[in-house]
């Protein structure tokens, strides 16, 4: 916009430098007496006096146009920029509550699987500790079973040698 408001001042000075040298130059070549070149260089001074107001109107609207125009735009840069901000900061806080949520459905999942570990953990020891009491108390019946077998056989040897030593001593 900067270029563009130069390139119409350099324009206009142009116009305004080439009208004054233009005229000059057609007054001064021109052949007439003093009067009517005073006349004539004066009607050309209210005539480059008309224009340059006029150009100096048409320049002002041209500028005030240009700062409305650069105001509105920059208005509405400045409303997309907060927009999009705003959306971004929206987004931002999606994102965070997904990944929140996420985590704490994973952290969730992973306390569960643990209980479950652990509950079944506790089951394996439980039903081990079961199967292992069963089968010791089996080897203890087991044992007391071969043990008394074992005392009723040397009861029955006991008393057979008993009664073997009292038949050899009383013939």
């Amino acid at each position: 916009m900067s270029n563009q408001d130069n390139g119409t001042s350099n324009f206009l000075t142009g116009i305004l430098v080439g009208s004054i040298v233009g005229a000059a130059t057609a007054l001064l070549c021109a052949p007439k007496s003093g009067r009517e070149l005073r006349t004539d260089l004066t009607e050309q001074m209210e005539t480059l006096r008309e224009k340059s107001g006029e150009w100096k109107e048409t320049v002002m609207e041209k500028g005030s146009d240009l700062t409305s125009t650069a105001m509105e735009k920059t208005s509405q840069i400045r409303q997309t920029a907060m927009d999009k901000g705003s959306n971004l900061a929206e987004t931002v806080k999606d994102k965070a509550d997904q990944f929140r949520n996420t985590a704490k459905t994973a952290v969730d999942e992973v306390a569960e699987n643990a209980e479950t570990g652990a509950d079944d953990l506790q089951d394996t020891v439980h039903k081990t500790v079961d199967l292992t009491a069963d089968k010791t108390k089996q080897a203890v019946d087991q044992a007391q079973s071969a043990g008394s077998q074992k005392n009723d056989e040397v009861s029955q040897k006991t008393e057979q040698m008993a009664k073997e030593i009292n038949q050899s001593m009383n013939p």
